[in-house]
């Protein structure tokens, strides 16, 4: 660079941006031989400022290129500069599977809070399968609660519920629209968040107790049990316990998990027709079991989308 650019730059103090100090110490040592005495006689018509620098590579571009830009260009250079991040990468888990005689339970969770009021409310909700069954559901109240802190509180009041009903502790699936609790409890993602990480350890030593455990993350449209739980608490800044007859029956009702776990034999065998041109129909086509599951699959994914 100093010789391409030597006309601009043989009457000019140059600064260098480096991460070692090896330059630095070249320049200003005497006796140096062979290799080394070479390269410092050759900088040495040079006037250097060698100053160290901490930054990364990228960051280091975007300082040179502020420094030599006009400042109404600046925005535009860097910009163009900074380096492209890659897309985080978003691990699809197909939905469980159940038998339609199967005996197990599902749990479903959801949070809100205000940000004004800085209170948060949660909601649990176990149910048996095969019938859908509510056997126990609740919400509760707290002051000084992010979504995210709710969420978590959420999950954690359905293991409360659970040790209440003195149940098996078999298989257990757990629903939530928690996009970031449902991935933090899988692992996919960190949890960085001091609060969390707290919340999301409590989480995990309960889970331990249940070793056939599966997430499913669902659109809040597929969780309006929960949802319905946890706004009417936020809304009376109260929480309470499901008993009466009339709330099980409007959980039941508002519930649609039940379209997300559809029992195997319902889906193994589907007739579909298609008709591929005019006055021509094809006949009966049975599709098995593992395209059915693939479409299904294709078809909850592009109902729930991601949310981030």
């Amino acid at each position: 660079m100093l010789d391409v650019c030597y006309t601009q730059l043989v009457t000019r103090s140059i600064k260098v941006l480096t991460r070692h100090s090896t330059l630095a110490w070249m320049l200003n040592s005497s006796g140096l031989q062979g290799r080394l005495g070479r390269w410092a006689a050759l900088l040495s018509n040079w006037t250097l400022e060698i100053v160290k620098c901490t930054k990364r590579k990228d960051e280091i571009l975007g300082v040179i290129a502020a420094s030599i830009t006009p400042r109404e260009n600046v925005d535009s250079i860097l910009t163009s500069i900074a380096p492209r991040k890659q897309p985080s990468q978003v691990i699809s888990m197909p939905p469980p599977t159940v038998e339609s005689d199967e005996e197990l339970l599902v749990v479903s969770f959801d949070g809100s809070a205000r940000v004004k009021r800085g209170g948060g409310a949660f909601s649990a909700i176990v149910w048996s399968l095969p019938d859908w069954t509510v056997i126990s559901g609740a919400s509760e109240y707290k002051a000084n609660l992010t979504v995210n802190e709710a969420e978590y509180q959420g999950l954690l009041m359905c293991f409360d519920l659970l040790a209440k009903q003195h149940v098996d502790h078999n298989r257990l699936i757990i629903c939530g629209d928690s996009n970031l609790v449902i991935r933090q409890m899988r692992g996919e993602i960190e949890c960085k968040a001091p609060s969390l990480k707290l919340l999301r350890q409590k989480a995990m030593e309960k889970l331990r107790s249940w070793h056939n455990h599966e997430f499913l993350h669902v659109k809040r449209d597929w969780n309006q049990s929960a949802d319905k739980l946890a706004s009417a608490s936020l809304q009376r800044e109260a929480g309470e316990q499901v008993t009466s007859q009339t709330d099980i029956d409007d959980l039941a009702t508002l519930n649609r998990l039940a379209e997300l776990l559809v029992p195997q034999s319902q889906i193994s065998i589907v007739k579909i027709a298609a008709t591929t041109r005019p006055r021509q129909r094809r006949g009966w086509e049975v599709l098995q079991e593992p395209l059915v599951q693939r479409m299904r699959m294709e078809r909850i994914g592009r109902a729930q989308g991601e949310e981030k």
